[in-house]
């Protein structure tokens, strides 16, 4: 996954005080889904409404992503599906990642990296040293030390030539050359080439993406020309017409013309997912609304995930003994803390 979206998860220092009411209806369809839980040591799964679906079983358990999420039993991941619930590929891999287009990259013990189905069958053979998940039809691969894209039926869509490569998006993926990174098209055309040194590039989203030069972070156009300013900390993609962006320590919201909607005063976020986000004051967790930029969420958590499908997975204590739960956008309990 992509530098931006990893650094996403780390980061910062504090100071918010805005209380708000709840946040008004989500637009966004609403789709049953699966949601891993803690229960007595072992992961599980619930769904929309906070019933076991799938009993604890797993010693960890993954998102769902494409109707599939992977599990882990000891040293092995398996995979289970959201629709019907259950588990449909015993734990036999060293590795699955994320499943996308009806595909996930998967490794056999002591081998090398293929995609398998729904079913567990490698449906494009191991044949890689590394592999990403697909992405508008591509995935990113790398084979003796060089990056290439396959397509689903297995096919090198993109030969291998790259130092490093991210997903497509919007049409477009970034790559890294000698002379820094630029984007190609699904052919592997270089179509877009800043003017610039580009040291770091994220995905295209809203027709953005952000890109890091020596004088910090800030984003350009589909046509390669600055549109904000280089000029932060470290920026993220956009997500729900908002970028979270760091200036001097403290982070805040950003919309496609750079102008601040919330400013910079939080110590972490995560990216806004269905008109919320996750933002961190000093050591403690809440959530604000993407209309009001307030805290609409207040009850104090350790740790707080984006909304998935209307709820949200929340911590209480350290990650070695912690309790999980999840919350709808009133902040009531779907299914309360445990471990």
């Amino acid at each position: 996954m992509a530098l931006i979206l990893s650094i996403l998860s780390l980061i910062f220092l504090s100071g918010c005080n805005l209380v708000d009411g709840i946040t008004g209806k989500d637009e966004e369809t609403i789709e049953d889904t699966l949601h891993p839980i803690l229960l007595n040591d072992k992961w599980g799964f619930i769904n929309q409404e906070g019933k076991v679906v799938i009993s604890p079983q797993f010693d960890e358990a993954r998102d769902v992503s494409d109707g599939y999420a992977t599990v882990r039993t000891g040293t092995l991941w398996g995979v289970v599906q959201a629709d019907p619930p259950k588990v449909v590929v015993a734990p036999a891999y060293a590795t699955v990642g994320n499943f996308a287009d009806g595909l996930a990259p998967a490794q056999l013990p002591g081998g090398q990296y293929g995609y398998i189905d729904g079913t567990g069958e490698f449906a494009i053979s191991p044949q890689f040293d590394f592999a990403a998940s697909f992405s508008e039809g591509l995935a990113a691969f790398r084979l003796d030390g060089l990056w290439g894209f396959v397509n689903t039926t297995g096919a090198n869509a993109i030969e291998p030539s790259f130092s490093d490569a991210r997903l497509f998006s919007g049409g477009l993926a970034a790559v890294e050359t000698f002379n820094g990174w630029v984007y190609v098209n699904q052919s592997g055309e270089v179509v877009l080439s800043p003017s610039f040194q580009v040291s770091e590039a994220g995905e295209f989203v809203d027709g953005v993406a952000p890109v890091q030069t020596n004088e910090g972070w800030g984003y350009i156009n589909e046509q390669g020309n600055p549109v904000i300013t280089p000029k932060y900390d470290l920026a993220g993609n956009f997500s729900d017409g908002r970028a979270w962006v760091s200036d001097d320590g403290y982070i805040g919201f950003i919309d496609t013309d750079g102008n601040f909607i919330i400013p910079p005063q939080f110590a972490q976020v995560k990216a806004f997912s269905e008109n919320m986000a996750a933002v961190r004051v000093s050591s403690d967790w809440f959530y604000i609304s993407k209309s009001s930029g307030k805290i609409v969420i207040n009850q104090p958590f350790d740790a707080a995930e984006s909304f998935l499908n209307g709820i949200a997975r929340i911590r209480f204590g350290t990650e070695e003994e912690a309790s999980y739960g999840y919350i709808n956008k009133s902040g009531d309990y779907i299914w309360y803390p445990s471990n």
